[in-house]
């Protein structure tokens, strides 16, 4: 989570949000939402578009193996 951030020395908000929503989820997006408004805003974005993006190529790649 942020640690590893912090490690890899990725400061700008966007990015640490964007990251710990793909990521982390709901607990990554709680986190976010602590190290600001526009962390928080980008995290909740990329775990909606996230779970989208599952929800329709999960079935494809089910329609190709199975």
């Amino acid at each position: 989570g942020p640690a590893l951030l912090n490690l890899l020395r990725v400061d700008h908000y966007i990015a640490r949000g964007l990251t710990l929503g793909t990521i982390s989820h709901a607990i990554g997006t709680t986190r976010a939402f602590t190290e600001g408004e526009v962390c928080g805003s980008m995290s909740s974005l990329a775990m909606a578009l996230a779970g989208t993006l599952t929800a329709f190529i999960a079935p494809l790649f089910a329609a190709l193996f199975f």
